[in-house]
């Protein structure tokens, strides 16, 4: 029997043993797991992966980097499994090598997923695909509706890890868990929501929540 070698990286270790309760379920899957890149990098695999597994909001390095790092080698194969959905965040990880964008919640099917990616094949979440879609449509559908679109404000001056503490924040994470999911302090996490506040030009949550309504991110 061959083996298939599979690499997690996954710093919330009750989310990483619901990954290893599934995966266990395969004898012939064997794991190794690490909480960050750093950790990675520091003591590698001994032999070439058959899947990478990993959550973009890694403490450290994200889970991008590690992507285009990963996947220097054209026949690596990896899957990310995450909470974040912002269209910046699923379209990076797609670019840079992932063959799966699934989310956090869909452990159910999630060796079939592996073995779809094993043979060769893409798997994403059918939201994920609908947001896809849609990217690929919009400025189509905005050219058609106004010969002259207006850019959309706001939004695109939110840097990448702002948009994820936003949809975080959409998603219903208090402060404390995203400082926990970054590896960051709670004061940081806090400055950070303040300043996407100043350069959305709100002043509450609710406002805030409007805004991202508004700018279509749910």
């Amino acid at each position: 029997m061959n083996m298939i070698q599979i690499g997690i990286f996954e710093d919330n270790l009750d989310y990483l043993n619901s990954l290893l309760e599934v995966l266990k379920k395969e004898e012939s899957i064997t794991i190794s797991t690490w909480n960050s890149a750093e950790a990675f990098y520091s003591n590698p695999p001994k032999g070439e992966l058959n899947l990478l597994v990993l959550d973009i909001g890694l403490p450290g390095e994200s889970g991008i980097d590690v992507l285009k790092k990963y996947h220097t080698i054209e026949t690596r194969k990896s899957l990310v499994i995450s909470s974040l959905q912002t269209d910046d965040v699923i379209f990076s990880a797609i670019k840079n090598g992932a063959s799966g964008y699934i989310w956090k919640s869909e452990l159910d099917s999630l060796l079939e997923t592996i073995q779809t990616i094993l043979e060769g094949g893409s798997v994403i979440s059918p939201s994920i695909a609908t947001k896809v879609l849609l990217a690929f449509r919009k400025p189509e559908l905005n050219q058609k509706q106004s010969p002259h679109p207006k850019k959309e404000s706001g939004l695109e001056i939110l840097s990448p890890r702002e948009r994820q503490i936003l949809e975080l924040i959409i998603e219903g994470d208090s402060p404390q868990q995203i400082a926990q999911l970054f590896g960051t302090t709670l004061g940081t996490v806090r400055q950070q929501i303040k300043t996407i506040y100043k350069k959305l030009q709100v002043n509450t949550r609710v406002q805030m929540l409007k805004k991202a309504r508004l700018f279509g991110i749910f």
